[in-house]
């Protein structure tokens, strides 16, 4: 963890301690590293209390600590936007939104880290089978609530939280993973097309979430219990609320889920979006994606 180290105490938390936590008997704390050229972070390698769940490559890790806690690693640069801030300014702003319990959240060097409590309940996709299909109606339209939500705080550009790019590369510039700052004279140059054609953008551009798919999403007892992975949220043009989920792959079941088409949930989601009044621009979408590659 760098200069950071997190570690199980049997004792009072020092009172240097930066953050504390507790699971059942045991107490967490994360300190400074006594040593900080020495790296022995606890997530090097498993153990009783942490064990590594996920992991892509070198840009990004989950780790458990204890049963009811995760750190969340990824590659971390300048330009992202803290996902803990965008956690903390959800509540804020919608706090009927259920939303990870965030206990501390740092960036250094190459990396940023996110210790977050685990949200008791099951992803969309895994609990899809066991939902009826009353219950993936109220599903689908809880989150197209919560998309209502949280677009009904705008800004005047296409930004992240704090005025960094979006972290969207199906709206950044070829070969790049950011899309922004814009203004909206900026946005309608980016987003038109040789012909002109561009999908309405509106006076204000919209907070969103843009990556609601069924790995995303906290299930229980046949509700919406928690919305995770906040990284890319920020203000988006109105259309491409429902646009993302009409053209994402990310918004498919994977692995697939037996009995339905791979983009069940996507489908429906853009559906129930449009019907609260966020049109869809899959179709410039396309052609506009292509041309940027030209």
């Amino acid at each position: 963890m760098g200069s950071l180290v997190c570690e199980r105490i049997e004792t009072t938390p020092p009172t240097d301690a930066l953050a504390t936590w507790e699971e059942h008997d045991c107490t967490y704390i994360i300190r400074e590293a006594e040593d900080v050229g020495i790296a022995s972070p606890p997530f090097v390698e498993s153990s009783d209390d942490v064990q590594l769940v996920y992991e892509m490559g070198t840009g990004s890790a989950v780790w458990t600590i204890g049963r009811q806690f995760f750190c969340k690693v990824k590659k971390w640069e300048p330009a992202l936007e803290s996902e803990g801030k965008t956690i903390a300014f959800v509540k804020e702003i919608a706090p009927l939104i259920p939303t990870p319990e965030v206990i501390y959240t740092w960036a250094e060097k190459d990396r940023s880290f996110l210790i977050m409590k685990r949200m008791e309940g099951s992803t969309l996709r895994d609990a899809w089978l066991s939902l009826s299909p009353s219950q993936r109606n109220a599903i689908t339209t809880t989150i197209a609530s919560y998309c209502d939500v949280l677009a009904q705080n705008t800004s005047p550009t296409l930004r992240g939280l704090s005025g960094k790019p979006l972290h969207e590369p199906y709206l950044a510039p070829y070969r790049t993973d950011f899309c922004g700052p814009y203004t909206r004279e900026e946005c309608a140059r980016h987003f038109s097309s040789p012909s002109g054609e561009c999908p309405p953008l509106g006076e204000v551009f919209h907070f969103y979430h843009a990556d609601l798919g069924p790995g995303n999403i906290i299930v229980s007892d046949g509700k919406v219990a928690g919305i995770i992975d906040w990284e890319s949220a920020g203000y988006y043009p109105r259309f491409w609320i429902s646009t993302k989920p009409s053209v994402s792959p990310g918004f498919d079941f994977c692995p697939s889920v037996e009995g339905f088409i791979d983009g069940e949930w996507r489908r429906g989601l853009r559906i129930e979006l449009e019907r609260w009044g966020y049109p869809a621009a899959g179709e410039w979408y396309m052609k506009w994606f292509r041309l940027k590659r030209c």
